[in-house]
């Protein structure tokens, strides 16, 4: 490719710039999804996922690399818009990619190191501490979960990664949360049959797609909607010396559950997507669907061990992170979009945190692999330059979207962490970061 990185990136950002041209197409009806029923635009202005915050956290990462540009004021501009947005219309949440967490790291990613925004933050942190506490208390009584209680994507793991980047401030918070998924890791009884509380029964499922998976149940294993979100959180709370009674043995438990239900290739192993009842019962996985993402796959429940071994200072769960992640980056099943939660930007990504964590050569080698193979998506015509894609039974549909999770912001920011480093804490909404 001609184009430099550097030109590529700042080329799509100043397209990004425009606010009314880049509303214009994200509000194009081929951009709307159908859900059920139901058509829906998944632009938010508010949120991470598809919107403005995702924006920021771009301009903030833009600004600290490439510190001679205006990519401060631009972020700015955004962020002066979301805080309108908030005092007219308030908020839908505390969550991470739809809520007020994701809004606070947006602010974080532009605050050059924490000397902007700083009242504005604090706010958002004292909403966070306040309201959290009744969240979890309403959600302890609940005899078993939904997926987005906990998950990092609407739920109590995605509040608790953003809370720590402030480990004094919010500690309260990151505690309770702790507490929390200790009880959910606590056994419970189905008729004759023990399991963790973190089982997802019929009545709790999110969607028909649930419900295909299995009739009677299952445990979801995905990092954007499972257990590996509790691992990790658990253990870098250890890391960061945030402590409550029976942590160490729930991080053990979720780990030596992935562990269990891993599916083998010869001597490569894999995860699937969900462990059914019963599979459970039996002790093995009978279905063995999966793809290879940061959502559902190896690549994040791979990461989850591995933060887990290192923690616990435990070699085997280090080895089959490190066996599954191997696997998972070379063979890519189901991947064909350059987006971070189901495509190649995630995966990528998490190749280049492997490095920083193992300093085995692979992971950096694939790392760069995988961004150039992200490159190859990148059409000068293309409104962002990228487009998520998604497979709607059989047939590729492609989106033009901006935000974090499946749109450009997503895309832009793991190639500007690979090639040069990250420099911003934008990773803790996919819970991927350093603590």
């Amino acid at each position: 490719m001609d184009i430099s990185v550097k030109e590529l990136v700042c080329n799509i950002a100043e397209k990004l710039s425009d606010y009314e041209k880049m509303k214009s197409i994200v509000n194009q009806p081929n951009n709307f999804i159908k859900i059920g029923n139901k058509t829906i635009n998944p632009y938010n202005d508010l949120s991470l996922s598809h919107g403005l915050p995702a924006l920021c956290a771009l301009y903030g990462e833009l600004s600290e690399q490439y510190p001679d540009g205006e990519w401060d004021k631009i972020g700015h501009r955004y962020m002066m818009r979301i805080g309108e947005q908030i005092n007219q219309y308030g908020f839908t949440s505390l969550s991470m990619f739809s809520g007020l967490s994701g809004i606070g790291l947006a602010a974080t990613c532009l605050s050059k190191k924490g000397t902007r925004y700083q009242n504005f933050i604090s706010n958002i942190n004292n909403i966070i501490s306040e309201k959290a506490y009744g969240i979890i208390e309403y959600l302890k009584m609940k005899r078993f979960p939904n997926m987005e209680d906990y998950d990092s994507i609407t739920g109590l793991a995605g509040i608790a990664s953003y809370s720590m980047l402030f480990p004094k401030e919010m500690e309260k918070t990151i505690s309770g949360i702790l507490e929390y998924i200790v009880e959910l890791c606590q056994d419970k009884q189905i008729g004759e049959l023990q399991v963790p509380g973190w089982f997802i029964p019929p009545e709790n499922y999110f969607s028909e797609r649930d419900r295909s998976i299995s009739s009677d149940g299952f445990f979801n294993i995905g990092l954007s909607h499972g257990i590996p979100a509790l691992l990790i959180i658990l253990s870098n709370a250890k890391e960061l010396n945030i402590y409550v009674d029976g942590q160490d043995e729930c991080i053990k438990k979720l780990a030596e559950f992935l562990i269990k239900y891993r599916i083998k290739e010869g001597d490569k192993v894999y995860w699937g997507t969900h462990v059914t009842l019963e599979e459970f019962e039996k002790g093995t996985i009978i279905n063995k669907y999966t793809r290879d993402a940061w959502c559902y796959g190896s690549p994040g429940v791979a990461y989850s061990l591995l933060i887990a071994g290192k923690t616990l200072e435990n070699q085997s769960y280090i080895d089959f992170a490190v066996n599954g992640l191997e696997m998972a980056s070379n063979r890519l099943y189901d991947i064909y979009s350059p987006s971070f939660c189901h495509g190649l930007s995630g995966v990528a990504y998490i190749c280049q945190r492997f490095f920083e964590e193992t300093n085995i050569d692979y992971f950096r080698k694939r790392s760069l692999e995988l961004a150039n193979d992200i490159l190859g998506f990148y059409k000068e015509e293309y409104p962002f330059g990228f487009k998520n894609i998604e497979d709607s039974e059989g047939e590729k549909k492609y989106y033009d979207y901006v935000g974090l999770i499946d749109g450009t912001a997503g895309v832009l920011l793991t190639l500007l962490a690979i090639i040069n480093g990250k420099k911003t804490s934008w990773d803790s909404a996919f819970l991927l970061s350093e603590v």
